[in-house]
């Protein structure tokens, strides 16, 4: 096993694709399927099914967590825009009718 440390920043374009073969693999490619770059996840071969599956149901709920974690924090950002926009256009409201009650 390799120790390391490395950061890929992932973006519009970013792959992930797997296999779940006798020698189970994910690959995760930030910049685009096929490109260079990309990041490989093995699990070992000489592991039963069921520690393979273990494995693999820790990174789905890793990721499933993670994921899960960015949604909620675009539901609260969509929200305070939708209010921000919302308290927009009463102030916008209300100058209409300011402006048009002045007129007469």
């Amino acid at each position: 096993m390799s120790a390391f440390t490395a950061t890929f920043f992932l973006g519009p374009k970013t792959h992930v694709r797997g296999s779940a073969s006798v020698h189970p693999v994910l690959y995760v490619e930030p910049d685009g399927q096929h490109r260079p770059g990309y990041v490989t996840f093995q699990i070992d071969s000489k592991l039963s099914v069921d520690e393979q599956l273990a494995i693999a149901e820790q990174f789905a709920s890793a990721v499933a967590e993670w994921r899960d974690g960015i949604a909620e924090r675009a539901a609260r950002e969509h929200t305070a825009a939708d209010e921000l926009a919302a308290a927009r256009a009463e102030i916008a409201r209300l100058k209409g009718e300011q402006e048009d009650g002045s007129d007469g």
